[in-house]
């Protein structure tokens, strides 16, 4: 994280989670999921300007999309795992990603920057669809959706401004 950047409150993303999932039966995951996203969208951001709050909000419209947020989720096939249904070719130890939101986000980041540097001729919000499908060429429809609903939830939900309150952020 930049000396002196913002840092993403926890409360914010459990938020955004609420606001996407309100009755949930594993809503009491959320606080554990939202510091995971938090302390990746810090240590991590995909974007310049306005980065950590833009890559919380964008993963957390991944794990919408993909899991409804729920930790705990698997495909059918079993070849997907966790908040972001990502392969577990790319997962060291696909269970502890089912129980380690962190682990997991961090996967997802990898995949998720490797799309966003693959795809980097394509517009902005096409640039996942190698994330979705495997190609900069298939899954742009998918990768709008997600993009579409990130910015969404910046809009209903903008990011708090720091006027020294006592906002727990994540570590």
């Amino acid at each position: 994280m930049v000396p002196g950047a913002m840092s993403v409150p926890v409360q914010w993303v459990v938020g955004l989670l609420v606001a996407l999932e309100p009755s949930a039966p594993w809503r009491p995951t959320f606080e554990k999921t939202a510091e995971a996203i938090a302390r990746v969208a810090e240590s991590e951001p995909l974007f310049d300007e306005h980065g950590e709050e833009r890559t919380a909000a964008l993963l957390v419209a991944i794990a919408w999309y993909e899991s409804r947020l729920k930790p705990t989720a698997r495909s059918k096939n079993g070849q997907w795992f966790c908040l972001y249904q990502v392969d577990k070719r790319n997962l060291p130890d696909p269970q502890k990603a089912l129980d380690d939101p962190e682990v997991c986000t961090r996967a997802a980041m990898k995949i998720i920057r490797a799309s966003l540097a693959t795809c980097a001729k394509h517009p902005a919000d096409d640039r996942l669809a190698q994330f979705m499908s495997g190609s900069c060429d298939r899954g742009i429809p998918d990768s709008r959706y997600r993009m579409f609903l990130a910015g969404k939830l910046l809009k209903d939900h903008p990011f708090p401004i720091n006027n020294g309150g006592g906002t727990a952020r994540a570590r």
